[in-house]
């Protein structure tokens, strides 16, 4: 299962719609009702897209959260406000998978999130 959050709900719904194709989704416009869903359904969300800039928790905070929740989680992080620098540091510890800049490269998201999924499934077999 994957789960979306972002604030844009515009966005959010986008996603939804591109991902449900090929995956189960969840959508959030908060990382507050994000981190209870993935909490209730441990195990089953393999990957988490997370919006960097959101209001009362940003994507490195809920990211932090989420990891708390099931470690082998797998966050890809956008945003269309931080560079790069500020988030490699994310990357470099594990903390996030990857990270996409908006305007959204959907084919690649898309690629990496199907390449995320298989190894969360890959890891909770051993």
């Amino acid at each position: 299962m994957l789960v979306i959050v972002d604030d844009n709900v515009d966005l959010l719904e986008a996603l939804k719609q591109i991902f449900a194709m090929t995956h189960e989704v969840a959508t959030f416009s908060a990382g507050k009702s994000a981190l209870e869903f993935v909490k209730e359904n441990k195990g089953k969300v393999s990957v988490c897209v997370v919006d960097y800039a959101m209001p009362e928790m940003n994507g490195i905070e809920l990211a932090r959260k989420l990891k708390a929740v099931d470690k082998d989680l797998f966050i890809i992080m956008m945003s269309g406000f931080v560079d790069f620098e500020k988030v490699e540091p994310f990357l470099k510890e594990r903390l996030i998978y990857q990270f996409f800049t908006k305007p959204l490269n959907i084919p690649s998201l898309v690629k990496t999130a199907d390449e995320a999924s298989r190894l969360y499934q890959r890891r909770r077999t051993f």
